[in-house]
């Protein structure tokens, strides 16, 4: 199958790149001491699937933008995904953690304030211009200017300065725990001859948009309907690429199309899927850690929501275990109050819960003053929950809530709604979905402190605790692991009392493949790039050592 091109002439040129780009030594990166990390995704058998050659791989997920730095969606993690494939990191991540990648090693000042990184040498951009230390420093200072489109705190670097052509130091403002993974393992480098002369990138849509040193080019892309073609990059710098077509298809019901041979593989949150076809053959792998979550969130400054006790017999009013169960059909593993999940090595422990207990929830709206009238209703209590498409969990809340007395209505509007209501604060509840919550806990900071990328994320008033927000910047300062440990879970606690937001269920996703085709996929260690508990981790195409 072909798509229609954005632009008239990108095959042409791309076919060009393809024959001009230059071979590189495609030697293996060695990690630095600092990391004690390799840099290969798991070994596979010889005649596995996972190591011969694939000609296309078929996957299910359209409509994440056209995929420059600029100009892709961030309402979700498919734009930034389909960005890395086209463009590369100093640091990434494969099922063991952060790897070396563009950066073959790099060491930590003692101050821990500056890292200098030793870049890979004779890499080339897709147009066959070799890739320097000038790229890198052009790209950080031209994000200052024209921000990535997904996440990476930039604000948190000093100066960026090149030694030589191969040679990159990076000066920190103040020590930054999660550097190498959320920051250089996210913001991609771009070319400083195609960008410097772009005034406005949102809009620069020219095929040299699209030119970066990933394992692969952009063949086509029909923005329509929101489906890709990629093609592999034949002379990669770090290892030959495996798979070598990569199409993103819109198949209007997945798994039928799954089942059908239409696409190699998709991702569920329902283990109804899973059971089903598994039976059929399809192999599944699950996200481990889980990563994700659906919550409440708050507006704290509702006249009634702001006071805490109120959010807190809604807590104990909501039957979360039944909600997650019967949802994906999976044993629920409930919301932790602390945000952070159970299977995190995050995860503090003692964090206080709120198990299902509607007496608790009774006894709490009657200290408010919340008195039923002879219906069983709470009169001065009558609440919203906004959402963005149909949500079974706003059901299950207005169900639970009802038992105690408390009327919500169900305000369902549209993405563009949504998202302007949560920035300025237009609501009383409302029920979001997110990933990332398996990554590098500092996005409990960006979270709260109103400094979240996602679109999705609360944007109004943040978070004003202020033991939170001082033990949000100790633990983004505390390079000690065990140290820093300590404050997350003081974070949570604090949450967890507080309950700006309130997590129904931690929602497992599970990946449904055709092994024949495929067989490479793994869970990347603490997700791709911030957390993304995904599958579409471009060291999976790779072999190194080919």
């Amino acid at each position: 199958m072909r798509f229609s091109l954005s632009k008239s002439g990108l095959l042409a040129i791309l076919a060009a790149v393809l024959l001009i780009a230059g071979c590189s030594s495609g030697a293996s990166s060695t990690s630095p001491p600092e990391a004690d990390k390799t840099s290969s995704p798991p070994a596979v058998a010889e005649d596995s699937p996972a190591s011969a050659d694939v000609p296309l791989l078929r996957l299910a997920w359209a409509g994440a933008g056209y995929p420059s730095p600029f100009a892709f969606s961030a309402s979700g993690p498919g734009g930034f995904l389909r960005n890395s494939f086209l463009f590369d990191t100093l640091t990434w991540k494969d099922s063991t953690g952060v790897i070396p990648w563009l950066a073959k090693s790099w060491k930590i000042s003692e101050d821990g304030l500056s890292y200098t990184f030793e870049l890979e040498p004779e890499v080339k951009w897709h147009d066959g211009q070799l890739l320097t230390a000038a790229d890198v420093v052009f790209s950080f200072d031209y994000y200052k200017e024209h921000p990535f489109m997904w996440t990476g705190d930039i604000s948190q670097i000093e100066s960026v300065t090149a030694s030589g052509d191969l040679q990159v130091t990076f000066r920190l403002k103040g020590k930054y725990a999660p550097f190498l993974s959320d920051l250089v393992g996210i913001v991609p480098i771009i070319p400083k001859h195609v960008w410097e002369t772009v005034d406005n990138p949102v809009e620069y849509r020219d095929p040299a948009a699209l030119v970066g040193t990933g394992p692969y080019v952009l063949e086509e892309f029909d923005e329509k309907s929101g489906q890709y073609a990629f093609v592999a990059n034949e002379n990669y710098f770090k290892g030959y690429v495996k798979v070598k077509e990569i199409q993103y298809l819109n198949p209007s019901n997945k798994i039928l199309a799954l089942q059908n041979g239409e696409i190699d593989a998709t991702m569920t949150t329902s283990y109804g899927d899973v059971e089903q076809l598994t039976q059929a053959g399809l192999d599944v792998i699950q996200s481990d850690p889980t990563g994700s979550a659906l919550r409440i969130t708050f507006n704290l400054q509702h006249e009634q929501l702001k006071d805490k006790k109120l959010r807190q017999a809604i807590a104990y009013a909501i039957n979360r275990a039944d909600m997650a169960q019967k949802i994906t059909g999976a044993e629920p593993m409930v919301g932790s109050a602390g945000i952070i999940p159970p299977d995190s090595d995050w995860f503090n422990t003692k964090v206080k819960s709120y198990d299902y207990q509607p007496e608790e929830a009774e006894k709490l709206l009657d200290e408010l003053g919340y008195v039923k009238n002879s219906k069983g209703i709470r009169d001065k209590l009558r609440l919203s929950v906004m959402v963005s498409s149909t949500s079974k969990e706003a059901q299950f809340v207005q169900e639970d809530l009802k038992k105690i007395g408390i009327e919500l209505t169900i305000k369902q509007v549209d993405g563009a709604a949504f998202t302007a209501a949560m920035g300025e604060n237009q609501y009383d509840m409302a029920i979001t979905g997110h990933i990332g919550l398996s990554g590098d806990p500092d996005f409990l900071r960006l979270w709260f402190l109103g400094e979240a990328s996602n679109a999705y994320a609360a944007r109004g008033k943040v978070f004003d605790e202020q033991n939170f927000q001082q033990l949000a910047v100790s633990q983004k300062e505390e390079l000690d692991p065990t140290a820093r440990k300590l404050i997350i879970d003081q974070m949570q606690d604090v949450l967890a009392d507080e309950l700006p937001t309130l997590v129904l269920y931690h929602r497992p996703f599970y990946y449904l493949y055709q092994p024949q085709v495929f067989a490479g996929w793994f869970n990347t260690s603490g997700g791709i790039g911030d957390g993304i508990p995904l599958w579409d981790n471009k060291a999976a195409f790779i072999d190194e050592n080919h």
